[in-house]
Order: C-alpha cells, then structure tokens, then sequence
C-alpha cells in the first residue's frame, strides 16, 4: 500500500454546494494549495477544506464540490475540485466585500449598504461610477478609482470559472494583473502566453491547453516549449542555447522527441551558427558587439596626454590603467578588493577634469552610484537615470541623441546584463570614452548574457588587472579571506600579525544551531561590540530562499527578534520598522530591483506607505506598487551584488551544497566594509572554494567581439 494510501481513506459521497469560509489553517502562496476551516451554509456543519482554495479568504462564501477523504490524522475533509467565490450573503459580508475596493473605507461601506440594502451589489453592477461618485466626500477620481477596483474584483471571478477545473483558480489575480481584460481572451486564444506571468510554468500553461484540446504532438505545443525553455534560459543567464541542448529541454517540457526544425520556425526564434536565440537577444548580442568593436578600433578622441610618469602615490600599473581611459575610446580596469581600483578611478577623474573634458560617473544600482560618487568627489547616477530611461520606453539620451559626456566611467561593470550594456552604449556618442570598472571575479550579472567578462576575454580593448595588495587593505582579514578564496584555497580563519580580526567563521553543522547563531550575531553580538544599528547596519546573506536555514526562515525569525512590537502594516504582511527590499524594477517611483528601504509609516487611508530608501530619502508608495516588496533582513547574495554595508553576516551550510561556489562566497565576503561573519560548517565552505562555477553561460560575444 502506497504511503498516500496509509494517510487517506477516501469515502465514496462527493459534495457540491455553498460553503461559508471560518478561518484560513494553511495556504501556500506559491501553489495555490490551503487548508481551511468552513461550515456548510444549509446545514450549518463545519468541516476542512483542502485543495486549490488558497483565493479564499475569512469571510468568503463559495460554490465548492469536490470529494470526502478521512486523513489518519486531521479526520474527514472535503478535496476541492473547484471553489466559486460568491457575493456575500449577508449584512456583515457585504460590507466586508466592500473595504477590499479602493478607497471605499468601513463608514463608506456601511453607507452603501444603509442606502441599497441587499441590492447593494446589483445597484454598483449596473453603474459603479455613480453609485460611488454619489456618495458624500468621495472625489470623481476616487470614485473612478473605486470602479475601476469593482471591475477588476468581477472580471478576477470570471477567470476564478474558467481556471478552477485545472486547480489553477489561485493564479486568477496576476492573471489578470498582467493582461487585465484581454485575459479571458488570452486564455482561450493563446494559453501558452500564460507562461509571461510569475508563477504560471510551462506545465500550468499546458495544461489548459491540453484541456482546449490542442493536440499532444502539435507543432504549436512544441513551439510554445521551445519559446518558453528559451526564455528560462535567458532568467539563468545564456543569450543562447546550442540547437541539440534546446531540443533536449523542450523534450522534457512535453514528454516527445520535438523535430529541431519545427523548433527553430517558432514565432520569434532564430537558428544562428547552430546556436538558437530570441531573436531580440540576438538583436541585442549583434548589436553590443558591432558598437564595441567599432570604438574599440577608432583613435581616441580626447586631446589629452596623462604622461608617462605615475602620478605620487599611484603604482605604475594603476598608471597603466589611467592612461588607456585617454588613449582608447574602450577600456577596463578590473581587480578583487583592496587593490585600489577606487584610487585608479579618482586619477581618472581628476585626469579628465584637467583636460576639461565632461565627465559622466554611473552604476547599475543606487547604492553603487552613491558609493562612486563618495570616493570620487563627482556625482554619480544610475545608469537608468543618467540616460533617463525607463524600460518600456525610449530612453532619453538613445542613438542619434546621444548623452553629451567626453567620458563615461561604469562602475560594478561585472553587473551589466547584454541588454543593460546595449542600452548604455546606445545613449552614448561614437566618440565618448568609456572605462569599464568592475571586479571580473564576483557573481555574472543577473539577466542574459556577461559582457563584461566576454569584453575581456575578447582582448579587443585594453585591460588592466590591477594585482597588487596594499598594506593598508592586507590589515584586513576580509581582503586576505577574499583573495584566497579566488585562488581556491580556505581562507585563514585566525589573524596573521598585524592584522584587523574582522573575518570571523562560526563552526555551526546544525541547521537549526547555524539559525539560532545568525539571529543571535546580528540582534545581540554586533550591537554590543560595535554599536551599530542591526537593522541598518547589518545585512544577512544566503544563497537559498527555501530550508532550515533559508532567506525565508531567516527572515521571519530575525523579523521578530529585531521588530517584534512593528506595528503591522499592509493588512499584515510587514509591520513598521521592517527592512524591505524591492526585487524588481520600477522606474516610476524610482525604485530599482535590489534596493533597501525602512518601512516608516503606513496609511490606509491614503492606501499608501512611506519608506526611507537606501540613497537617503524617503519616498510614498502606494499599496497597488507594494507586491514586489519583501523583508530584507536576509537576501540572496546576488541581491547583495554593487552594495557594500558595515557588517556581513554570511551563512554558508552544507544544506545550500548546491548553490556554493567560489564567486557567491567570494561575493558574499567582499560585501562587508567593517566585519564579515560566515556561519556554518568548514566543510560546506571548503566545497564552495573549490567549486569554480562562474557561471557556464552560452554566451557568443566574445567571439562576435574577436570578429
């Protein structure tokens, strides 16, 4: 008998009618899957609802069938087939119905109730903007608003039918978040594009596809897979995949052999020099090598001769670097920590500034903008708004209206992803030159591509590798631990003399030992011995977001040990005080994906909150620009890439085997400015030290560079 089997008696009645939802026991956000407490609205029964039900809240009530299971433990349940949301049928859930659209509050609700009675829904169905504009100190932008919430709870019931028999109601809201309403006919017409949104797979898709009948052995499925196996190439960093490698994942999307050819004739591919490619990222890849090899062979354009001789305090090889950013239009400096690329880069500053020429100083992230911007005395800006770009629109300096700079310096250059470079050297005139800074050894940049790895590789503009250790940085047991990493040796884990005791290792093998220990470092330990803020001033680093040490768990437990008496905000998810990160970009608030922000204030009446944001400001968030925020007292390190905080607290488990390498540890180290703390098991870091994965990306600029 199956273990399944030991667990489940299934009885033979099944149940179909309306339930009254209690209270919600369990409900993963990822798989729609909860567990929650209802009673039968006729006779009045409660029992336990299980299945795809995670869309139902307290308080709902829904048309569910399904079938009765006795667990061995838990004692009889209803496994959902399906679960309709139904208006309310009372006073109470009326009202409640009402708060969850925008700017319709508990007295306003309770007024649209007193005013239509039962047929208060009906009454807002048949004309939402004047039924919400009647009402007393609503504006007609927040009666607009309040109908525009109404149409959208409506149309989010629709797709509830159309998705509930494929277990798939719970993605019914970032269905329509994405495609608002031409999502019924997206999915009738085309339910492979379902795959654009977070958390619909390839499986989900096809599986409503299948249902549509579209045949197993269809050209069309197999497209969609080789589409979609592309594109999750992309999120793991290759530009391209040779032919015989896509046709391998797109078998195992679909369970048959595809015919490469039927393949390569999808919508939107290409087949080039047996690589396949979108054919945007391979627009973009054409594109990046054409304007790189084109400045990198014409003469230089600015008038300006540094000299032969090193200016005082710089080695001849930082001099080396300074003189190619005038002698070619290309160049890169690169070199791990404490090698002094932040002196090389004020020389070149100060070189152009003599010269006169116009200077422009920029980073992919905020925090690294800010941090150029400190140790040059220059101002700075992310790359996004030094070209005043927007993704989605044309940026404001683009080819044919260039930025006017003689001289351009990336910094964090090892983060440029192809289409961020493509974007950058679009924005910038044919005579401009530019000097690409970055540390070639840290983690690839998050999105296709690694062009500044591949620009190096290629040998097409010169390189300065800057090699030499200063004294002053090899006090430093960060700077030591770092370097000896990158040669593939375990760092020393006690001082040599003269050295600052600033890298510590925490023998921890106990997952559950390594948490209490990380909790216990970063609220009691740095506080005391160095008086820093350990919501401000600590970051806690992991490479994955699930298990016992995870970012997840990380997250709650430091959440409660550091701001257990945070007033909660947004309906709960976080509470004031927290430290949150947004993971992805949105230009119009000017919050970039990775950015670190304190949770000040939250308003509900102005549906709104107010954070300080990492560069020094603050800035009001409205709730519906709120859902790509999450809690950052731990993150990945690659979040962590172009930021440098106080104090490091890394965790590096043999329960993350498979994440640890040599450049996320080598990341994860050079991250902290003052201390750096590794929690977890020697043998667990001496794995990731010897594991030099940079990254293994299908990659074709660097050839396309070499010509």
């Amino acid at each position: 008998m199956s273990d399944a089997a030991t667990l489940f008696e299934t009885d033979e009645a099944t149940f179909s009618g309306t339930v009254e939802v209690l209270g919600v026991i369990f409900s993963a956000e990822d798989d729609g899957y909860a567990v929650l407490e209802v009673q039968d609205a006729d006779s009045g029964e409660g029992f336990a609802l299980v299945g795809p039900v995670a869309h139902l809240c307290a308080g709902d009530r829904a048309e569910v069938s399904g079938e009765w299971q006795t667990h061995s433990r838990y004692g009889r349940q209803l496994r959902a087939r399906g679960a309709l949301p139904l208006d309310p049928a009372d006073r109470e859930g009326r009202i409640a119905y009402l708060i969850s659209l925008r700017h319709i509050g508990p007295t306003r609700a309770e007024r649209l109730v007193d005013e239509h009675g039962e047929g208060v829904l009906g009454a807002i169905a048949a004309n939402p903007a004047g039924v919400f504009g009647a009402l007393r100190g609503v504006s007609a932008k927040q009666a607009a608003a309040a109908a525009e919430s109404w149409h959208a709870s409506r149309a989010v019931r629709d797709l509830h039918v159309q998705l509930a028999p494929h277990g798939l109601a719970h993605l019914a809201a970032p269905i329509h978040a994405r495609y608002g309403e031409r999502s019924m006919a997206i999915l009738h017409e085309d339910p492979y594009r379902l795959t654009e949104v977070d958390g619909v797979g390839f499986a989900r898709a096809d599986k409503i596809a299948l249902a549509a009948d579209v045949p197993p052995e269809s050209s069309r499925r197999a497209q969609a897979a080789a589409v979609y196996a592309l594109t999750e190439a992309e999120q793991q960093g290759h530009t391209n995949l040779p032919l015989a490698e896509l046709t391998q994942r797109t078998a195992r999307l679909i369970g048959l052999d595809p015919d490469p050819e039927v393949l390569v004739a999808a919508r939107g591919l290409l087949v080039d020099e047996g690589r396949a490619y979108r054919e945007l990222t391979h627009a973009s890849e054409i594109a990046v090598a054409a304007t790189l090899r084109a400045r990198a062979a014409a003469p230089p354009h600015l008038d300006h001769e540094p000299g032969e001789t090193a200016s005082d305090g710089l080695t001849d090889e930082q001099w080396a670097a300074v003189r190619a950013a005038f002698a070619t239009r290309i160049s890169v400096l690169t070199g791990g920590p404490g090698v002094g690329k932040t002196v090389c880069t004020r020389a070149v500053v100060t070189e152009a500034e003599a010269a006169g020429a116009k200077i422009a100083l920029c980073a992919p992230t905020g925090r690294a903008a800010r941090r150029l911007e400190e140790a040059t005395g220059h101002g700075a800006q992310t790359i996004h708004r030094m070209l005043e770009w927007m993704p989605g629109r044309e940026p404001g300096f683009k080819p044919g209206h260039p930025l006017p700079a003689d001289l351009v310096i990336v910094d964090e250059s090892s983060m440029l992803n192809l289409r961020l470079a493509e974007v950058l050297l679009g924005g910038l005139a044919e005579s401009t030159h530019v000097v690409f800074v970055g540390d070639a050894d840290q983690l690839p940049p998050i999105g296709a591509g690694k062009p500044f790895e591949d620009l190096i590789a290629s040998e097409i503009a010169p390189v300065v590798r800057l090699s030499h250790i200063f004294r002053q940085a090899a006090r430093s047991m960060i700077t030591t631990a770092a370097h000896e990493i990158n040669r593939g040796r375990p760092p020393h884990l006690q001082p040599a003399e003269d050295q600052n005791h600033d890298f510590f290792f925490i023998d921890r093998p106990s997952p559950e030992r390594a948490l209490e220990t990380v909790v216990e470092v970063v609220a009691e330990r740095v506080p005391k011995r160095f008086d820093l803020d350990p919501i401000r001033d600590v970051q806690v680093l992991a490479p994955m977001y699930r298990g016992a040490v995870g970012i997840d768990v990380l997250n709650e437990r430091l959440q409660a040990r550091l701001n257990p008496r945070g007033k909660p905000a947004l309906n709960g998810r976080f509470r004031v005080g927290d430290r949150l990160i947004q993971t992805r970009n949105s230009h119009e608030l000017g919050l970039m994906n990775g950015s670190i922000v304190l949770l000040r204030t939250d308003d509900p009446e102005e549906e709104a909150i107010v954070v300080d944001t990492d560069e020094g400001g603050s800035l009001v968030i409205p709730y519906g620009e709120t859902a790509t925020l999450r809690l950052a007292y731990a993150i990945s390190v690659h979040k962590a890439q172009g930021c440098e905080v106080p104090v490091v607290v890394a965790v590096c488990h043999r329960s993350h085997a498979r994440m640890l390498t040599r450049p996320l540890l080598y990341t994860a180290i050079t991250r902290a400015r003052r201390t750096c703390v590794v929690v977890g098991d020697p043998a667990a870091l001496a794995m990731g030290v010897r594991r030099d994965d940079g990254g293994g990306r299908h990659s074709a600029l660097a050839e396309r560079l070499r010509g």
